[in-house]
């Protein structure tokens, strides 16, 4: 049983990290592509994206 939720935990935890990988890559394609000058400014939506991601997770 513990083997188990240690999977699932571990499956869980790279889907996070493979979705902020991909924020992450997202955010520098628009300041690649000029439609941000700011990376602070995408550093900070893409935290907030995830924060609001992490505490849905959380809920469900």
């Amino acid at each position: 049983m513990a083997v188990a939720m240690d999977n699932q935990y571990n499956a869980a935890l790279n889907e996070r990290q493979k979705g902020v990988r991909e924020m992450v890559l997202a955010g520098l394609g628009q300041i690649r592509d000029g439609r941000t000058k700011d990376l602070d400014e995408v550093c900070d939506r893409l935290e907030k994206k995830y924060r609001n991601a992490s505490i849905r997770n959380q809920n469900e």
